[in-house]
């Protein structure tokens, strides 16, 4: 079978989004499909790659054509170029939303089983919608399928109302034994060389609805410890908020680490801590990753995938949006309470077991692919 992906971006780009794609086209790979993958560079090829190629060789048998981002709309990158490379044959077409270059694409290309993972609604809702509210309308109503992580995301959706009959519900997945809980004898230098110290872990985009200045506030007055991975456009204002608040010696911003290093980056932390404050955080890939490696995770009460990851009480704590007395209550609970972290940790893990598999993940859509394509 061939299977076209039509992504914003794709590894070494770093985000949840694009770390799904690449796990479905290689997962794919694997089972012996064809897979190609248009998308956009990125900062992440920018900087492995200094000058930029059409198509790449292939990344573990996925052929992936990346072509070069003239600028940057709404949050979605301008790729001349796109709608011509996404006319290639394929037996199905999969696009990421949220997306309008890919789904003009699929407006002006050729008739094809389409499938939609919704990923999230598009930001900005009061300028972007005007324009790409119509578009994203007609891909979905086009598509022969629409997959969602949870069912959470079903009823927060706007984009989504009124197409519930062709939603299908597959949970993102993770890598049980990349992100095993064993320790492998290394521990990242950013962290306190001290393991009796217990320290708290985010994973992420250092983008606004992340609601890390939530997490910096809830560190004032205390001496929690914190390591916080990623890069974004949020870190200028991390670092002035960080020495306006005296946290310096509580707070390291590692940066963007390589995908080899970041399973013991979890293993290193004595939990994890996602402070989102907006419903575009829809499940959290993060999440999983840190309870298959058996660490418990503190999530604020939102309305979506990210309340069905986390069962409160069970796998982690839950605290309200933007409340940093409470996120600070929560961080202080992990931090005093080694026995609590081990139950959370295990539970954790046993629910990913259950439910959020890589395996898992990349069955469930192929079957979906090979009922599409007859």
């Amino acid at each position: 079978m061939r299977i076209l992906h039509l992504s914003k971006f794709y590894p070494p780009d770093p985000g949840g989004l694009e770390q799904v794609v690449a796990q479905l086209a290689n997962g794919a790979v694997r089972a012996g499909h064809d897979v190609r993958v248009v998308a956009a560079t990125g900062s992440g090829w920018a900087r492995q790659e200094r000058g930029q190629r059409l198509t790449e060789p292939p990344r573990g048998g996925v052929v992936v054509i990346r072509l070069p981002t003239t600028g940057i709309l709404w949050s979605q990158p301008i790729v001349p170029g796109y709608i011509a490379a996404a006319r290639g044959p394929a037996d199905v077409v999969h696009v990421h939303h949220p997306h309008p270059l890919a789904d003009l694409a699929v407006v002006l290309g050729p008739r094809r089983p389409i499938v939609v993972t919704h990923h999230s609604d598009i930001r900005r809702q009061a300028t972007a919608k005007p324009l790409y509210w119509p578009l994203t309308r007609t891909v979905l109503r086009r598509a022969a399928a629409i997959v969602v992580a949870t069912g959470a995301n079903i009823e927060v959706s706007r984009e989504l109302r009124g197409l519930e009959n062709k939603i299908r519900v597959i949970p993102f997945g993770v890598d049980v034994e990349r992100f095993s809980p064993k320790p492998d004898g290394s521990r990242p230098k950013t962290f306190p060389q001290n393991p009796a110290v217990p320290v708290g872990l985010f994973v992420g985009r250092l983008v606004g609805y992340k609601g890390l200045h939530v997490l910096l506030d809830a560190l004032k007055g205390t001496d929690l410890h914190v390591v916080i991975v990623g890069g974004g456009p949020e870190r200028p204002g991390l670092e002035q908020r960080i020495a306006r608040l005296n946290l310096a010696r509580q707070v390291v911003l590692a940066g963007e680490v390589s995908d080899e290093e970041l399973p013991a980056y979890y293993r290193a932390a004595s939990y994890f801590v996602l402070p989102s404050i907006t419903p575009q955080e829809m499940f959290g890939v993060t999440l999983i990753e840190a309870m298959a490696t058996e660490r418990p995770i503190i999530t604020t009460a939102l309305p979506t995938g990210v309340h069905e990851v986390n069962a409160a009480g069970v796998t982690g704590l839950e605290v309200p949006v933007g409340d940093a007395a409470e996120l600070r209550k929560a961080m202080r609970r992990l931090s005093e309470d080694a026995a609590l972290r081990l139950k959370l940790g295990a539970a954790g893990r046993q629910r990913v077991l259950e439910r959020f598999t890589l395996d898992r993940m990349i069955a469930g859509h192929l079957a979906l692919y090979e009922e599409l394509a007859g």
